[in-house]
């Protein structure tokens, strides 16, 4: 049985630290954006937004550009009683700027710690997101029949090993465009220079044409100079 904003009001200040009933909701209750988070680099260079893991303080923002995956570690410590089970989502209103979850949808059962949300931005735009921004919802369900496993330590920080996987280049849509632009400029320099060298080669051919043509013409000059019999001169001879 999912447990209503009674029994959330009545368990969830032991549950949750920094309780406020201003993020209780209808059946769940709003966790915020914490104090660090990590997005994947673009793989444009020189790209400002790509900061890799960021500490945030209060008010500080970040950018999740379009296609691109983040960590976004939770303001709050979350602990799941043993005979219960916690179910967690993106809010519906950043779910319609393309934000997704893929990092799963439940806490297990005597987890304690913070939560780590993995989001990919699916949408056309980048999403503008600041610390302690409600973007998640949790909400919990009784376990029947469950007995005690043990705890299970969840997160102060983003861990390393959860990153190496996507710390790499993501191949998307706007790092495919920036990609493009980049050949494209390349591609139109090329072709500038061989325009400029080709331009050089035909001015040099030019030149040294007519430079050939001026020294055949004077070379013709001279030889008809030089084939041409000297004037007779007349005599006037006496009878």
């Amino acid at each position: 049985m999912f447990w209503g904003n009674k029994i959330l009001r009545a368990k969830l200040p032991a549950l949750v630290s920094d309780y406020h009933e201003r993020r209780l909701d209808r059946g769940t209750y709003k966790l915020r954006v914490g104090p660090e988070v990590y997005v994947s680099p673009t793989g444009t260079p020189n790209d400002p937004k790509n900061k890799t893991k960021l500490k945030l303080d209060i008010g500080d923002d970040f950018v999740i550009p379009a296609g691109q995956f983040a960590f976004l570690l939770t303001e709050e410590t979350v602990t799941v009683p043993f005979d219960a089970l916690a179910f967690i989502s993106v809010r519906a209103k950043y779910k319609f700027r393309g934000l997704v979850n893929v990092s799963g949808f439940h806490v297990d059962p005597e987890f304690s710690g913070r939560l780590v949300f993995s989001v990919f931005n699916a949408g056309p735009s980048e999403v503008h997101l600041e610390r302690l921004e409600e973007c998640f919802h949790i909400w919990f369900a009784d376990l029947q029949n469950h007995e005690e496993m043990g705890p299970k330590i969840g997160y102060q920080n983003i861990p390393p090993e959860i990153i190496n996987p996507i710390a790499g280049e993501i191949q998307s849509f706007a790092g495919l465009d920036s990609k493009i632009k980049e050949s494209d400029k390349k591609l139109t320099d090329r072709m500038s220079a061989i325009e400029r060298d080709h331009a050089v080669v035909k001015w040099a051919t030019a030149l040294v044409l007519g430079a050939l043509l001026t020294l055949g013409l004077r070379e013709c000059s001279l030889s008809r100079d030089t084939a041409s019999p000297p004037p007779q001169t007349s005599t006037n001879s006496k009878p």
